[in-house]
């Protein structure tokens, strides 16, 4: 019986192994099956793609896009209502054919808080309705990039007298994380001359607010830190708000002159660990932060989740609007408690989201700021399209098509009743490292494209040629023109002057070496223009406006990546060599 038993046990062994291999053996069948079966998934996704039918997306992606053929306008035509929890997706013909295919697609979602809407069912409560840029700010000075919601400006005041001279007058010193070290890309500062009353209520140091007119310089810079600087001496103000990891774009100060700071963050690393990635809403009362919209969003398309734009706020609404590299539209409603008496603010957000992506498109994601036109918002992406945003129902007015990354701020311009325009370029991305960019004006209401004017640039390592720096828009006697810096031409780098109608050539200027920081007008007592304009040799660079003549430079020291702002008659850049600088334009 014993014997018998171990038998038994030794035949119930052998069927176990036999049993275990078999399983093994499905296992590894059913494997290859599977992926056979995700493979031609794949292959009729690709299929699919190439016929301008779009699959509702599984999962945030990172690929590179199929470049299309020129597209000058596309027109939004409605579609049937899907049901929750697909793309909703209008229908796009264009006058060009992308790719061959017939039809262009854009799918676009809206979500409020974390509930999909329904086709259609978006409506703002409060309508937004911005004014022109000259009405977007009720405080002295620069609070955003570029000074407004048009991004058509970057200095405020005269700088008095006929200038002759660019002299630096202070330095303040920032540091590093890793290899990210002073002030890198958009990096413009804001400046603010505070109200006195505002003044006694932050935790500005008691010296400073014993100082009247205190006019503050607030800098966000790559070694994690927002730094407030007189912009008289450029001795600290305040103490820094210091949030790790390292800050690549501009901030912005709430123009209702509410104690509000705005700023997002470009990196998400930090020796060699993740840190949390977002845009932070901070009291400018005690340094706190109030919000963060977070870019690892659970609603994003895209696995990148920089924060380079500057954000803007329609005082109207109280309404927050920034993009994100995530794909990600962000309408925050702050519902804002402030009480200037106790010193005291808060903020209670409610969060809508627009997400959107093309057919031929595999790159989305927004590095540019966001331009706005009365309730209609402007802006590119990373695989090239340009989109005409109603802000009060989130669907797209009208789309084109650039050609290549844009990674430049658009800027708009009132031109006459019911005539607006808007001034774009792109870069050397998507198309290889040589051949030409475009610069192109484009009627903002309709789309159509009034003219274009194409430069030859190269990449160089990592470094892409074309537009980083965002326009400068003439005004006064520089009212016939506009002035894009390019990077990686022939000549090294070159500011262009252009007729604002035409988009002929007026004059260039060689700066020898490329440039990221965005070219600035500012405006004598008479009202004659001039153009500063720096570049990755650490010169800067005052020239006549209407000539291109230079005038005079002055050596910084190192790559400005970052753009100027200037107040009066003094101009404030950061660069790469960790340095804040003050230069009087005399």
């Amino acid at each position: 019986m014993a014997k018998s038993r171990r038998k038994r046990k030794r035949a119930d062994r052998g069927m176990v192994v036999f049993c275990s291999v078999l399983v093994l053996l499905l296992v590894v069948v059913v494997a290859l099956l599977f992926a056979s079966l995700v493979e031609k998934r794949r292959g009729d996704d690709k299929t699919a793609l190439a016929q301008g039918t779009v699959a509702p997306l599984q999962s945030p992606v990172e690929t590179q896009c199929p470049t299309p053929s020129p597209t000058p306008v596309i027109t939004a035509t409605p579609e049937p209502t899907p049901g929750p929890g697909s793309w909703e997706i209008a229908r796009v013909v264009s006058q060009a054919d992308p790719d061959g295919q017939e039809k262009l697609t854009i799918d676009t979602r809206v979500y409020r808080e974390d509930t999909l809407l329904e086709k259609g069912e978006y409506a703002a409560e409060e309508p937004i309705f911005f004014g022109t840029g000259d009405e977007y700010t009720q405080l002295e000075g620069i609070t955003t990039f570029r000074g407004s919601n048009y991004r058509d400006r970057a200095s405020y005041g005269s700088i008095g007298g006929a200038p002759s001279q660019l002299k630096i007058v202070w330095s303040a010193r920032v540091g590093e994380i890793d290899e990210w070290s002073g002030v890198g890309w958009t990096g413009q500062s804001s400046i603010v001359r505070w109200p006195s009353e505002t003044v006694q209520i932050m935790n500005i140091y008691p010296e400073k607010k014993a100082k009247p007119g205190l006019t503050e310089v607030i800098y966000a810079t790559l070694d994690g830190k927002i730094y407030f600087l007189d912009l008289e001496d450029g001795t600290p103000t305040r103490d820094p708000i210091n949030i790790g990891a390292p800050i690549k774009g501009s901030l912005t100060v709430d123009p209702r002159g509410y104690p509000l700071l705005y700023c997002g963050q470009g990196i998400d690393e930090v020796n060699g660990h993740d840190v949390e990635i977002g845009t932070r809403v901070f009291s400018l009362i005690d340094g706190s932060v109030l919000h963060f919209i977070d870019g690892r969003d659970s609603k994003a398309i895209r696995r990148w989740y920089a924060f380079d734009c500057s954000p803007l706020v329609d005082a109207e609404t109280d309404t927050l609007l920034q993009l994100g590299e995530n794909a990600i539209v962000y309408l925050v409603k702050l519902n804002t408690k402030y009480d200037p008496v106790a010193g005291t603010i808060s903020i209670d957000p409610e969060t809508v989201r627009y997400l959107f992506k093309t057919n031929v498109s595999k790159r989305p994601g927004m590095e540019n700021s966001l331009a706005i036109y009365n309730h209609y918002a402007y802006f590119g992406d990373n695989s090239g399209f340009i989109q005409c945003l109603d802000l009060n129902t989130l669907t797209p007015q009208w789309i084109a098509y650039s050609g290549d990354d844009i990674d430049s701020t658009m800027v708009i311009e009132e031109e006459a009743a019911n005539q607006v325009a808007i001034y774009t370029a792109n870069e050397l991305d998507l198309r290889g490292n040589s051949g030409n960019i475009q610069i192109a004006k484009f009627d903002a209401l309709t789309g159509e494209q009034l003219w274009e004017y194409e430069v030859y640039c190269k990449t160089y390592g990592d470094t892409n040629g074309g537009a980083f720096a965002t326009p400068a828009l003439g005004k006064g006697s520089l009212n016939a023109m506009i002035y894009f810096s390019i990077a990686r031409t022939e000549d090294g780098g070159t500011l262009f002057a252009l007729e604002k109608q035409t988009g002929n050539l007026v004059w260039k200027r060689d700066l020898k070496k490329f440039g990221w920081s965005s070219p600035v007008c500012v405006y004598d007592d008479s009202g004659k223009g001039y153009v500063i304009v720096g570049n990755s040799a650490g010169y800067l660079k005052l020239l006549d406006g209407l000539s291109g003549e230079l005038i005079c430079e002055v050596d910084v020291g190192s790559n400005m990546e970052g753009s100027p702002t200037v107040f009066d008659d003094t101009l404030v850049i950061g660069t790469r060599g960790n340095r804040i600088l003050g230069i009087k334009i005399q």
